[in-house]
């Protein structure tokens, strides 16, 4: 994979999350987790090339996510896609903050490649390309997982992350959420 093909992405990582849900993920999202991608919730997906990430583009996040404040939330309920399976964040606001936030400060980047699509906050547990599946592993999550929620986390920061040549994925820098200007 050459640099020019390498995905990029603006994340929350929701590290509280990872002993509660660790399981559930190796389970049923085992590529992502053997790719090193951290339970999250997706703030610009993709976001640049690889080969386009420079210390300008650096510098235009960090001062893109200074002025957010830190915020707590809670991975509430066990909810569905129809390939996926997932947690959704309470408060859901300041994430569609973050979104709209990035979004408009790079407007050729539409969330998940589609200008038409409405962003949903979530943390991805699994995902099937069959409906039937999902629904199994739904009902499966509500009944085993659904008890241990909520899941008290922080988003401190958010989080480039860049996949590499052998497809794994990597933190490449972190823009901390601390409320300056």
């Amino acid at each position: 994979m050459s640099g020019a093909d390498r995905r990029s992405a603006l994340v929350v990582v929701a590290s509280e999350a990872e002993a509660t849900v660790g399981e559930w993920r190796r389970r049923f999202q085992h590529e992502s987790v053997e790719r090193g991608i951290p339970p999250h919730i997706t703030i610009l997906f993709p976001f640049l090339p690889a080969t386009a990430i420079d210390e300008r583009v650096v510098a235009r996040l960090e001062r893109l996510y200074a002025p957010v404040q830190r915020f707590a939330y809670d991975l509430a309920t066990v909810e569905s896609f129809p390939d996926a399976t997932w947690l959704a964040p309470v408060p859901a606001d300041p994430f569609l903050d973050l979104i709209a936030r990035t979004s408009g400060t790079f407007p050729d980047l539409p969330p998940y490649g589609d200008p038409g699509h409405v962003p949903v906050p979530h943390c991805t547990i699994g995902t099937d390309a069959d409906p039937a599946r999902v629904e199994a592993m739904l009902d499966e999550l509500r009944a085993r997982l659904g008890p241990k929620l909520p899941i008290r986390c922080r988003a401190d920061e958010v989080v480039l992350v860049g996949e590499q040549a052998d497809g794994r994925w990597e933190r490449r820098a972190s823009f901390p959420l601390d409320g300056r200007g």
